[in-house]
């Protein structure tokens, strides 16, 4: 299995590999990286994203049922040292993509409900501090939500696909005064929405499955710097600054073994290719850890005539991505990432004996 944020594109353009920008050099060495991993007792089960801060750390995926024909929402909140289980109130086949806390009893999270599997419908649960509830979504026939993020001033925006006037294309929307505010000028030939980074009302960055937009307030504009024809896909974002923003994902370079990491660096001016080592590989988060990201994602490999994955760690050394010790060797992948009160937090899942929702902490 993999995360959802992954996308068959097209084949590979050529891109000159930066040695990173001055911003991205400047900052100070890291110490190694010294995994603990958190028992996740609730299984079998996956872990899709994870996000922290002083209000606290939450981590959500899928629950697996029926033999793994069907899902649930499944969402952990870290308290006491030990991961807690919260109840959901889905009761339909329905998944958890990414979550966002902006409180620790104002906690959103998005995925997919597939109630109707010929028309799944974008899924969106608060929790109020004791309970998640379900908000109403956006009014669109179909569609999916891959990410949530706190803008400005508390409200979540959100990032995904829908059907639009009969066209399924990028969205994103932001959730205030009670209602969603469509802000897709610009997106109207855009695909899937796939990570979403909020610095200000007027400075925001998505990761399309064509490439990277910025929205200026108005609307949404292509990165020239990227290209737009599904060969380099970022799948996710963060940013220490308007002049200092990270992006990863993957470079397409034909079959599973073509896969390439892929990651951005932009310093205010342009945005630039950052090396990352060889090898078939996929990202699919990263986060700041004493200022300097982290990626985290899959490696994959042949083995007689199956492709395996394992989880993979990035770690940037001022100049470029190498690669930094796994928290763990059984196979799977590593989906999210996230940073504060001293500690990196990942999850994911292995796949050996059985599907399982994976969380580790490093300081």
């Amino acid at each position: 299995m993999r995360k959802c944020r992954t996308f068959a594109v097209l084949g590979v353009v050529a891109v000159t590999i930066a040695t990173g920008s001055t911003a991205a050099q400047a900052r100070p060495a890291s110490t190694p990286l010294t995994w603990t991993p958190t028992p996740v007792k609730h299984q079998p089960a996956i872990l899709d994203d994870v996000d922290a801060n002083a209000a606290g750390t939450w981590a959500v995926g899928s629950d697996l049922i029926d033999d793994f024909q069907d899902q649930r929402p499944f969402a952990v909140q870290w308290i006491g040292g030990h991961w807690k289980t919260t109840p959901q109130p889905m009761r339909t086949n329905s998944t958890l993509t990414s979550v966002a806390v902006a409180g620790g009893k104002n906690v959103w999270a998005v995925g997919l409900d597939r109630a109707d599997p010929a028309q799944p419908k974008p899924l969106v649960l608060h929790w109020n501090g004791s309970a998640w509830r379900v908000v109403p979504g956006p009014a669109v026939p179909t569609g999916s939500f891959d990410e949530v993020t706190i803008g400005p001033g508390g409200a979540p925006w959100v990032a995904g696909w829908a059907s639009v006037d009969g066209v399924e294309r990028a969205v994103v929307y932001r959730y205030a005064g009670g209602s969603w505010q469509a802000l897709n000028a610009g997106l109207e030939n855009s695909i899937n929405g796939n990570a979403l980074t909020v610095i200000a009302k007027n400075d925001a960055w998505l990761g399309l499955n064509a490439g990277l937009a910025h929205f200026d307030g108005k609307s949404w504009k292509l990165v020239k710097e990227v290209p737009s024809d599904g060969s380099q896909i970022p799948t996710a974002l963060v940013a220490a600054g308007p002049k200092d923003v990270w992006a990863v994902g993957v470079e397409h370079g034909g079959g599973p073994l073509g896969e390439r990491p892929l990651a951005l660096h932009f310093d205010g001016v342009s945005w630039n290719r950052i090396a990352t080592p060889a090898g078939g590989a996929q990202l699919y988060d990263v986060a700041l850890r004493n200022n300097r990201p982290v990626a985290v994602g899959e490696s994959l490999q042949e083995v007689g005539n199956t492709i395996v994955s394992k989880p993979i760690v990035l770690d940037f050394n001022g100049s470029s991505f190498v690669k930094a010790k796994s928290p763990t060797t059984a196979e799977g992948t590593l989906t999210g990432a996230d940073a504060a009160g001293g500690k990196l937090w990942t999850v994911g899942l292995t796949n050996l004996p059985t599907y399982a929702a994976f969380a580790a902490f490093s300081k």
